[in-house]
Parts: C-alpha cells; sequence; structure tokens
C-alpha cells in the first residue's frame, strides 16, 4: 500500500504513485495506478488499470478494463452520492462502482468509469478555446440534461452543473464509441490542465511531491477560477447566500450562511441557471470574467439585446477600459449601443434557438426558467445529431489547438 505524507498548506493529504496496487477484498479485484488524470480537494485523480479473477488470458496477465480512482473521506458529496445511486441508475450519469476498495487513515479509495477525454471544460481547454462548434454544443448538453432530469426527478439536485463537470469517453473497439457523461457529487474532478498543476517537492529532503498551482493569465487582469465557477456564477437566489467572495475568490466569513441554508434554497431552478452558464463557456470556450458584477452586467447586456455576441471580448474589453477610468455611466451607454450594433451588423455565430435557450436558463426570475424535461423538448436539442457526429468534429478534429 502506497504512503501517504502529512497535509496542510495546500499539500496533498495523501500521495500514492503511479505503481502502487490497491486490492478490493471483497471481490479481490486489483487496481493498479497508472497515471494522475486530474486533482480533486487537493487530492490526485489516476487512472487505473483493474485486474480480476478472469484477466489471465492463455497464461497472460491481461487487464479487464480501466477505471478512474479517487480517494475520499466520508462526508457530504460521499452521502450524496450513495443516495443518488440507490434512486438514479441513469446511462448518462457517473456513478460509482466500487466503494471502499482500500481504507486510509480516515479514507478510502473509490472507482468508477475512466472517461478518456476527461471533462468538456479539459477538451475546451486543450482544443476548442474559442468554444465548440453549436451542433456539438447540443449534442454535449444533451447527454449531460438526460443524466439532470433523471437527478431532478429524484427529487435531488446538482449543484455543481458545468462544462467541468461533463465527462467525455472514446473506446474505439465498442459498438458505440463515444459517451458523455454527468459526474455528480464524488464522482466529479477537475480534468488535467484545466487548473495547471506542478508536481514540487518540499523543503525537506526526501518529501513526497505536492501539488501546487500556476498563476493563471500571468500580466494579465485576474481572471476567476472556473473550477470554482458554480460558486462564483451560481444563480442569484443562491449567490448571496454563499461564502464566496468573488474579489478575493476565497470563502468570506462575513457572507456565510450555513450549508442548510444554502440546500434549503438551493432547487431545481437553480441547476438550470448553472446550465445556462455551462452552455456560455461551451460557446466561448472560456468564461474570462474578472469579478462577479462583471459577469452580471453581461447578461444583462445580453437579455437587453436578446442575441449573444460573437466574442465576449468584444464586450468585455471596453469593460475594462471604461472601468479603469472610472467612467461608469458611459459604459453603460457604450455597452447598450455596441450590443444593439451586434444585433444589426452581423454574421450570427449562434443560432436563435440557441440564444433563447440560453436567455431563458439565465432569467433572474426562477419561475421563468424551464425545467429540464422542457429544455429537452426544444427544437436545438430536438434536432441534435448523434454522438458520432460530435466524435467526428471534435475528437477527430484537425489542428486543435494547444493549451496555454
Amino acid at each position: 500500500m502506497a504512503t501517504g505524507g502529512s497535509s496542510g498548506g495546500g499539500k496533498l493529504a495523501y500521495r500514492p504513485r503511479p505503481g502502487n496496487i490497491f486490492i478490493d477484498k471483497l471481490t479481490g479485484t486489483k487496481y493498479i495506478l497508472e497515471k494522475v488524470i486530474g486533482t480533486c480537494d487537493f487530492h490526485f485523480i489516476y487512472k487505473a488499470s483493474y485486474y480480476t479473477a478472469e484477466s489471465t488470458i492463455e497464461g497472460r496477465l491481461l487487464p479487464t478494463g480501466y477505471a478512474t480512482v479517487k480517494f475520499i473521506e466520508p462526508g457530504y458529496d460521499f452521502y450524496k452520492s450513495k443516495a443518488a445511486e440507490q434512486l438514479v441508475r441513469n446511462s448518462n450519469m457517473i456513478h460509482v462502482e466500487r466503494w471502499r476498495i482500500q481504507k486510509f487513515r480516515h479514507g478510502y479509495c473509490v472507482a468508477f468509469p475512466y472517461m478518456s477525454e476527461g471533462s468538456l471544460r479539459y477538451i475546451l481547454s486543450t482544443r476548442f478555446q474559442n468554444g465548440l462548434p453549436e451542433d456539438c454544443i447540443a449534442i454535449a448538453l444533451k447527454e449531460a440534461l438526460l443524466g439532470l432530469f433523471d437527478l431532478h426527478f429524484s427529487g435531488r439536485v446538482h449543484k455543481r452543473f458545468s462544462a467541468g463537470s461533463i465527462y467525455v469517453s472514446f473506446k474505439p473497439r465498442s459498438v458505440l464509441n463515444v459517451e458523455i457523461k454527468l459526474g455528480y457529487a464524488t464522482t466529479i474532478y477537475e480534468s488535467a490542465l484545466e487548473t495547471p498543476t506542478v508536481l514540487k517537492r518540499g523543503p525537506e529532503t526526501g518529501n513526497q511531491p505536492y501539488l501546487g498551482l500556476k498563476g493563471k493569465n500571468l500580466g494579465g487582469p485576474p481572471i476567476l477560477d472556473l473550477s470554482f465557477l458554480p460558486d462564483w456564477a451560481a444563480a442569484p437566489e443562491i449567490f448571496h447566500l454563499n461564502f464566496y467572495d468573488s474579489d478575493n475568490e476565497n470563502r468570506n466569513p462575513a457572507r456565510s450562511s450555513s450549508r442548510s441554508e444554502i440546500d434549503e434554497n438551493y432547487s431545481v431552478k437553480s441547476d438550470i441557471w448553472l446550465v445556462g452558464i455551462a452552455a456560455l463557456e461551451l460557446a466561448y470556450g472560456n468564461l474570462r470574467i474578472s469579478h462577479r458584477e462583471e459577469l452580471e452586467g453581461l447578461i444583462r447586456k445580453i437579455e437587453r439585446s436578446r442575441r449573444l455576441p460573437n466574442k465576449l471580448e468584444d464586450v468585455l474589453e471596453e469593460y475594462h477600459e471604461e472601468e479603469k477610468k472610472g467612467k461608469t455611466k458611459k459604459v453603460m451607454g457604450y455597452l447598450k449601443d455596441k450590443m444593439k450594433l451586434v444585433k444589426y451588423n452581423r454574421m450570427n455565430k449562434f443560432s436563435k434557438e440557441f440564444e433563447e435557450l440560453v436567455l431563458d436558463c439565465l432569467s433572474t426570475k426562477e419561475s421563468k426558467r424551464p425545467s429540464v424535461g422542457g429544455l429537452l423538448h426544444r427544437p436545438f436539442f430536438r434536432n441534435a445529431k448523434n454522438l458520432q457526429w460530435f466524435q467526428r468534429r471534435v475528437l477527430y478534429a484537425k489542428d486543435p489547438m494547444p493549451y496555454y
């Protein structure tokens, strides 16, 4: 069994190395860690090959398959996942396949399906920095919403819906080559490179590596971390209760409410707001937002014009320049005029069906936001192409963009 180091100061509490073996005592299945594929709560997430009793073929030991291995401590997400698993067995959601493979200190490792392509956010960051084609947004969002539909039907809410919680898998020898699934609670993690990471050594000789975060957008204005997007871009009825301090990207005790108070106010309509935010992230490749007020201003302008700009930068760059000069009123007038020009003097990048979907999801009034079922009956999703189209247009795309 792997050894771990002490936690604290942002270091990983548990740092097994590739090559370590974990054994499920109930089934005898062996999991061999192969590589780090992401992070969650200062833990590494691993791709692991697993071997069952049937793994020996003609005298050779071959892996039965691959899994994602995550180290967790029993807590809120753990109980959410367990409860959902008892009620929701939707093929469009990622479920834990092995609970408590092996204990470690106060926690244990769990295994769930390996999603080979990572999250949609990872795909955006590595290959589609200007956003996915709209027809592929329809395919991906539809698959995720099918999972969200059953989650809502079971009486639960997601609370973390984003491009970072939707994962893609490609199996070249499978009948269905591509799968797109929604992660929930325990099965959510940040795919490698979404938040750039670097392995560092502690000052003491022989210390194991720990996780450090590289600076973001060096030399430019600060950008809110997408891994915290469900916090800083939460629905209006949730944001004012949240601990999140959008200026410092930290939890602010002065604004804190109890977890139960936030949960009581969270509803399926709060998830729908996040669907709209996720749609923007998929459309533009990133949300380069500096603070919550900027996000709200952007949404107001989109609502007023009833259109989505070709590029967020068309609006945000001017916002930053004028904001620095302290000409707030002039900015608002400028943005209003600019959005009118965008409405009438451009080739539309987005369809009317997609724009209406985003606008309805981002309604500030909860009662006006549609249900998941209502969304799935929209023409935007009803006419969506199949997963093979997503495979050709996204996974087989030529000249993928490098990650910076």
